[in-house]
């Protein structure tokens, strides 16, 4: 009985395995034969296997496997071309007639496809790619990357940003997050940018998840977090990620909160527990997260005030004395509707 990989177009001589290869490479750009391998083999092997080829780890057996040969194949027809870096193993992209192929069959996501990739990007692209594969073959989930949510230029490159925060990738999810795979520290003043951006157009329950590679990455990124009172940030170590097959908890900047790439936020267990504000109270307006509620309760000032150890005369003769206008409880500020996903819909048709 003849399968889906032996299932040819007449036309191209193409199966559905290698219309999946073209695929992948339109969707992000560069992979190699690793990346390659876990996404086409079978789906019954094991999850820790697979994610060490989604981080594009290769032994010498991968090279006797029929994939090896097929991309090669593949390469001659023209439909994808190799690509050589230094000190490391080669590397494939799509190429035009690759991307026709796409195209002819409606499967083509973009109007263009990636020619070129900086050597200072490489080690980037390769990670995001990993990460997304992870969480699209491991965890199910729906991810869509930066290409496909902003226009790239036909060499590769992008075009100035008309707003900031555009993330490596983007999970549609009942919590929409923003995934950034941060391989080198920047600035705290950076930080506060990037994070002011996505204030203003991350959704109310969206979150921003940090996969970091240097030495304490996540204490650094946490540690930021709270000093902006960036709430919505987690962060993770990316070894841990990949050791955990993708089901690694991202810590968060409050309370011991924790977040799941593919789930829902949950408080630590041994973190203390949140004070909570009486229902008369106002809640307090965080101006700096784009007039949403803040977390810590708004208490009114006190109708007793001491000085040292003096009392006002006239509580002394039982008079009370309201509190001065400037320091009266403010009235909440009006509520925004809630901003839009950085995409502009739920998610879109996107896979």
């Amino acid at each position: 009985m003849r399968t889906d990989l032996e299932i040819f177009n007449p036309e191209l001589g193409l199966t559905q395995r290698d219309y999946r290869i073209l695929s992948a490479l339109e969707k992000w750009g560069v992979l190699g034969l690793g990346q390659l391998l876990g996404l086409t083999v079978e789906v019954d092997r094991d999850a820790g296997w697979r994610t060490e080829r989604f981080f594009n780890l290769t032994t010498r057996p991968d090279y006797d496997r029929g994939l090896a040969k097929r991309l090669l194949t593949l390469t001659r027809r023209g439909l994808i071309v190799q690509r050589f870096f230094l000190n490391r193993p080669k590397l494939f992209m799509l190429a035009e007639k690759g991307w026709a192929a796409l195209d002819g069959k409606g499967k083509a996501l973009l109007p263009g496809y990636r020619t070129r990739v900086s050597d200072e990007l490489l080690e980037h692209e390769l990670a995001v790619a990993a990460v997304g594969l992870t969480a699209i073959e491991l965890l199910g989930l729906r991810v869509r990357t930066e290409r496909e949510r902003y226009v790239w230029a036909g060499n590769g490159g992008r075009r100035p940003a008309p707003v900031r925060a555009v993330s490596d990738l983007w999970i549609v999810d009942a919590i929409p997050k923003a995934v950034e795979v941060e391989l080198n520290q920047k600035s705290e003043g950076r930080y506060k940018e990037i994070w002011d951006a996505y204030r203003l157009r991350l959704p109310e329950n969206g979150a921003v998840l940090y996969l970091t590679t240097w030495p304490s990455g996540v204490s650094c990124i946490l540690r930021f977090a709270r000093q902006f009172r960036a709430w919505f940030v987690y962060a993770c170590d990316l070894a841990e990620f990949r050791s955990g097959c993708g089901l690694t908890r991202f810590m968060g900047a409050r309370d011991g909160a924790t977040l799941a790439m593919g789930g829902a936020a949950v408080p630590d267990a041994g973190a203390a527990p949140r004070r909570v504000s009486p229902p008369s109270l106002p809640a307090r307006q965080d101006v700096s997260a784009g007039g949403r509620l803040g977390a810590e309760p708004f208490a009114p000032p006190s109708q007793s005030v001491r000085i040292g150890t003096l009392t006002p005369p006239q509580q002394r003769r039982g008079q009370s004395v309201p509190p001065p206008a400037s320091r009266a409880c403010p009235r909440p500020l009006p509520l925004s509707s809630p901003s839009p996903s950085p995409e502009g819909d739920s998610g879109g048709p996107l896979s």
